[in-house]
Formats: C-alpha cells, structure tokens, sequence
C-alpha cells in the first residue's frame, strides 16, 4: 500500500515538473533567447527550432518516465512489453517528427527512428 501511494506521488512530481518545465521553460528561457539575435546559431531557423523542440522533448519523455512508474507499481507482469512499445513507439514518433520538421535537415531523424524501429522490432521478437 505505501509502495503505491509513494509511486503515485512520484507520478505526480513528475507530471507537475514535466509541464512546468515546459511551461517555464518557453516562458522565461526559451522565447527570451530566440527573442535575441545576434549569433549565427540564433539566426539560424533549423538551430532555433531544434532547440525549442529539444526543450519540450525532455518533458514528454518526463511523461512516458511516469507511465514507466505507474506499470511497474500496477502492471508489473506487463512491464517489459509496456517498456519496449512505449520506448519504440516513442522514438519513432518522436523520429518521423523530427523528420517532417527539418524537412529532413536534422541530422538526428536517422537515429531515432532506426532505434524506435528496432524496439518495436525487439517487442515483435520477444
């Protein structure tokens, strides 16, 4: 019982940072710094984008690392598979996005897809 309560303690410390971080981030960091100019990373779109972009990533993985906590607390015969589907299809995801975006100009689109393919391919297997 406290091992539950303590995991969705956890799942709400980690939802509430994941959308303040977001939240806070555009707000006092991000929008600021693109506001200014000046250098050729900040003059670039590409550069800009990927930075905004990889700012609210780490909060939606925040996100996924929540549900990682609430399967090992309540579905712990599920976990591997909620692991590797959630991870594959989030990369992927997260891939083809990066790839619509940059018009395939970021030169990350490759990798994250090749690594969310091969998980679901290892969930496949498995």
């Amino acid at each position: 019982m406290l091992f539950n309560v303590t995991i969705f303690a956890a799942i709400s410390a980690l939802c509430t940072t994941a959308a303040l971080h977001s939240w806070a981030g555009e707000a006092y960091l991000i929008r600021p710094l693109l506001k200014y100019r000046g250098n050729r990373v900040l003059e670039n779109h590409l550069a800009r984008s990927v930075l905004r972009f990889a700012w609210h990533i780490t909060s939606f993985f925040w996100l996924i690392l929540a549900g990682f906590l609430y399967a090992t607390a309540f579905h712990p015969q599920a976990l591997v598979p909620i692991l590797l589907v959630t991870i594959g299809s989030s990369f992927l995801a997260v891939g083809v996005f990066s790839l619509a975006f940059s018009k395939g100009r970021h030169i990350g689109w490759p990798l994250l897809v090749l690594t969310g393919a091969l998980t679901l391919m290892a969930f496949r297997l498995a």
